[in-house]
């Protein structure tokens, strides 16, 4: 396990707390006199490579001098197992997210949806990921048969969601198959394996993918840039009126992010900012681009 750690200012420390989550499989923060020390942990010394452009790019836009870094190999420790001393279930809008470590929710009013933390991005706990459980909770029910993507899908969290919350039979894809093969055992878990179709693709590359295209309803929490690249093939996968759930966008970047999709003909229904984390609701337009 490879350990980044650095000290920022207190009114930091949410920034790159939320910043570098997504990229890391566990955080630690304590008070070291006036600043605060963060211990990021990964499994690969490339990613902690990639974390350091994160982290440098984090300390520009917070406004701080860029943070002297230490990158170490640690002992053999279950960082992962520790993190979740600290994770509790989750109530965001219809649904209720929790591990195998929390007692099963009661609450007979919202859909139990259960993820751990492991080796996949998506436990519920991130903002960008709560934005996108909004959305869904806020939409109508789709009518049947809809074909839903949920591109970039990590744990799986929310194709497993819109497969409880409205019977659908969504598609789950991810460039990582590690992620595809967490998304396809949390399917199991939850007991909607039959409804839920997990592939290998690099956004909408894959023949497969291709082949089940075009989308009705398309949630994508990934990354600004990435999402950007998609505009344009994300036109040419969904269906004239289709819904388009976008998240994984700092709140500076959401009005990139957010021309790139209206310049193909998407406009905008609604969004979400949870801690940092902007969610933007898109719907395409139904004429045709030359």
């Amino acid at each position: 396990m490879w350990q980044i750690s650095f000290f920022v200012p207190e009114k930091a420390v949410n920034f790159f707390e939320n910043t570098i989550e997504p990229f890391v499989e566990a955080i630690s923060i304590k008070r070291r006199l006036n600043n605060w020390l963060i211990k990021a942990y990964t499994t690969t010394e490339s990613k902690s490579r990639f974390l350091e452009t994160i982290i440098s790019e984090t300390a520009a836009l917070a406004n701080i001098a860029h943070p002297h870094l230490t990158i170490e190999l640690t002992p053999n420790t279950n960082w992962v197992a520790e993190s979740l001393k600290g994770l509790h279930p989750i109530l965001v809008g219809r649904f209720v997210i929790y591990g195998s470590y929390n007692k099963k929710p009661k609450n007979q009013k919202l859909i139990p949806v259960q993820v751990d933390a492991g080796e996949a991005f998506g436990t519920g706990h991130h903002g960008s990921t709560k934005g996108c459980l909004l959305a869904l909770s806020a939409m109508r029910r789709p009518k049947i048969p809809t074909k839903m993507l949920d591109l970039g899908c990590g744990a799986g969290i929310l194709a497993i969601a819109a497969a409880k919350l409205w019977k659908l039979k969504p598609v789950a894809s991810d460039i990582d198959r590690t992620a595809v093969r967490v998304a396809i055992e949390n399917s199991r878990t939850n007991k909607v394996h039959r409804s839920i179709r997990c592939l290998t693709s690099s956004g909408f590359e894959s023949i497969e993918l291709k082949r089940l295209a075009p989308f009705d309803l398309v949630v994508a929490n990934i990354l600004s840039e990435p999402l950007r690249r998609l505009a344009k093939p994300m036109r040419a996968h969904s269906k004239p009126g289709a819904t388009i759930i976008l998240s994984g966008l700092l709140d500076h970047q959401s009005s990139q992010v957010l021309y790139a999709y209206r310049v193909q003909g998407f406009k905008l229904q609604s969004r979400y900012s949870i801690d940092g984390w902007t969610t933007l609701v898109l719907t395409r337009n139904k004429s045709i681009l030359r």
